[in-house]
């Protein structure tokens, strides 16, 4: 399945959003791990590995992220 370019952007965009809005919560390891996914346009490893992350320390998924995963398929 492809997808065309203007989705990426906007998933693209939705993310680097969310890790902005917790980036002083979760540890600069697993910031640079997500930013090296969306970097690369792993967007849904990069979306795993965020809310796998936000789970494990109890913190809510912003909305942004919701949006990326809605935008995927994916549940947040």
């Amino acid at each position: 399945m492809t997808m065309q370019q203007e989705p990426y952007g906007e998933i693209e965009r939705l993310m680097r959003e969310s890790l902005v809005q917790v980036e002083r919560e979760i540890s600069e390891q697993d910031r640079n791990d997500v930013t090296e996914y969306i970097e690369f346009g792993e967007y849904g490893v990069a979306y795993e590995l965020l809310t796998c992350v936000l789970d494990k320390q109890q913190i809510t998924h912003p909305e942004p992220l919701k949006a990326a995963g809605k935008m995927m398929g994916m549940n947040s």
